[in-house]
């Protein structure tokens, strides 16, 4: 009687542990705590084709809390870019290599890497023997031309003043008139024609009258013959000295033209030798000056005597000494020449030191103007035939600086042998300075522009199962839409399938739709929509 109780106690149990099984298989797990509310609703919809299509049913409460924005589908263009690789690099059309034109030894020092300078400012002096010798033959060459003009404009004045006297002459004139020519360009010439003059105005004066006399037979024959022959000898004396006087004038002349013409070239070759050794035009004007016994400063003011003249620290400190150091130690800086720069620049590299010899091949300061910089992009094999001169590029230098933009100017024609890329570059402007060389960027280079149907933004397009899709809206909530992608940038890319042109979309939150796919008790179902 005992075990036929255990029995039927054993069967009721039995009994009700299935009842409560059956119970909890066909209960709601999402509603078994009656006072939670339910977040969202994840459900299975059929189709004509009995394809399976998860919706995601949302109040405008939920929308608004998760953030979800919509659009319309629509066309447009979206430009096509390859992301590349590059260094901003010096602009080397605009850099120079500052190389002494002599060997010295450097007296000064006037700038330092980092320091700006104007197109002629002097960045050092360098005391050269070669330019002091150089300085010296001009001097003389100068010297000799100032001589040689003086010569040829005492030549010229003797040679007109005389070639007028001979048109004078021509005239017959009273002696007594020429007597009293006198003047500065009077030479021996002068002298020995009137001279010849004279005695061929007296031989023909005594001609004629023993010519008178004779022919009254009053004086003998003997006496006019004699007569005769020395007015003729005094007629061709003085012809002879017309001509050789006439010919001498010309050739006097000439030879001094050509002497003036051989020491102005002289003196023009000697000039050309200072600028080869850098000095400029200023440079040689001061030259000038000092083989007049001048100076610069003397020339265009008065030797400053006051030690604290503001003005002339002024000058010093651009590299110029002042007035009262100029004109006391000229002769010992016979031999300095400057090294400017050639264009407004920075000191980029520097390697002189006061008190050094340098040579005429040192590359003793590199200036650059970093007005503008070249950006030197990598272009591997894969993209040779996609990049091309023209093409517009975005250059980025990381979050803090702001993208610049340029175009490509040069494609190399070669490809490196270690780097194994080509070279692409970008002659980028750089105003503001931001762009150092040394630094490393990023380039997208627009290789295209593609026109299509429908263009979404990347943020938009999920994966689901493996697919990419994109949800749509319509009457019965968010559901995903598997589609097909064509060309993309960092932005948009083209959909060539599954979402039509005027069909709603997510444009945000599509994230948090695909989330709330995964997390659902039908994540086994996903993926099998369209």
């Amino acid at each position: 009687m005992k075990y036929k109780k255990l029995i039927v106690l054993a069967v009721v149990l039995s009994v009700g542990i299935f009842a409560l099984i059956i119970s909890g298989l066909g209960s709601d797990p999402t509603h078994d705590d009656p006072n939670e509310d339910a977040q969202f609703e994840v459900r299975d919809e059929y189709t004509d084709e009995h394809e399976e299509v998860q919706v995601i049913e949302l109040s405008e409460e939920q929308i608004n809390e998760i953030g979800i924005e919509l659009a319309t589908a629509g066309g447009g263009k979206i430009e096509v870019s390859v992301s590349l690789l590059g260094e901003v690099a010096v602009n080397a059309d605009r850099m120079a290599h500052i190389v002494p034109n002599a060997a010295g030894v450097v007296r000064r020092v006037l700038k330092n890497v980092g320091d700006t300078v104007k197109a002629g400012e002097v960045l050092a002096w360098l005391e050269s023997a070669e330019l002091g010798k150089a300085k010296v033959d001009y001097l003389t060459k100068l010297a000799e031309v100032g001589c040689c003009s003086m010569d040829l404009t005492r030549t010229k004045l003797v040679h007109d003043s005389t070639m007028k006297l001979l048109e004078t002459l021509l005239s017959a004139p009273s002696v007594e008139s020429l007597n009293q020519i006198s003047g500065a360009a009077l030479d021996k010439n002068h002298t020995t024609l009137i001279s010849s003059y004279a005695e061929l105005v007296l031989a023909k004066s005594t001609y004629q009258r023993e010519k008178s006399l004779f022919e009254q037979d009053i004086s003998s024959k003997q006496d006019y013959l004699a007569a005769e022959n020395d007015f003729k000898k005094a007629e061709a004396k003085y012809a002879a000295l017309r001509d050789s006087i006439t010919f001498e004038l010309q050739k006097n002349l000439i030879d001094a033209q050509r002497d003036q013409q051989v020491r102005l070239i002289g003196l023009k070759g000697a000039e050309r030798s200072l600028y080869i050794l850098g000095l400029t035009a200023e440079d040689i004007n001061d030259v000038n000056l000092l083989g007049q016994g001048r100076t610069a400063a003397s020339a265009q003011e008065e030797d400053c005597t006051d030690p604290n003249c503001t003005e002339c620290a002024i000058r010093s400190s651009k590299g110029d000494k002042p007035a009262l150091a100029k004109s006391s130690d000229e002769n010992e800086r016979l031999a300095w020449y400057p090294l400017r720069a050639p264009f407004d620049g920075t000191v980029i590299d520097k390697h002189i030191t006061l008190g050094e010899v340098v040579g005429d091949d040192a590359d003793v300061f590199v200036v650059a103007d970093l007005s503008s910089v070249w950006v030197d992009l990598h272009v591997y094999p894969k993209d040779l035939m996609k990049i091309i001169k023209g093409q517009r590029v975005i250059i980025s230098a990381g979050q803090t600086m702001p993208d610049a933009e340029g175009v490509i100017s040069y494609v190399g024609p070669v490809v490196g042998t270690e780097s194994r890329t080509a070279l692409a570059r970008v002659v980028l402007p750089n105003s503001t300075g931001m762009f150092r060389p040394g630094l490393f960027v990023t380039a997208k280079v627009a290789i295209d522009n593609v026109e299509a149907d429908v263009i979404v933004p990347k943020d938009a397009v999920q994966t689901l199962d493996g697919k990419k899709c994109v949800f749509i809206k319509d009457e019965h909530g968010f559901e995903p839409s598997f589609v097909n992608l064509g060309q993309s940038n960092t932005g948009l890319v083209q959909v060539t399938s599954g979402l039509n042109p005027g069909q709603q979309y997510v444009t945000k939150g599509a994230f948090e739709l695909k989330a709330k796919i995964i997390t659902s008790t039908l994540d086994s179902h996903a993926g099998h929509g369209h």
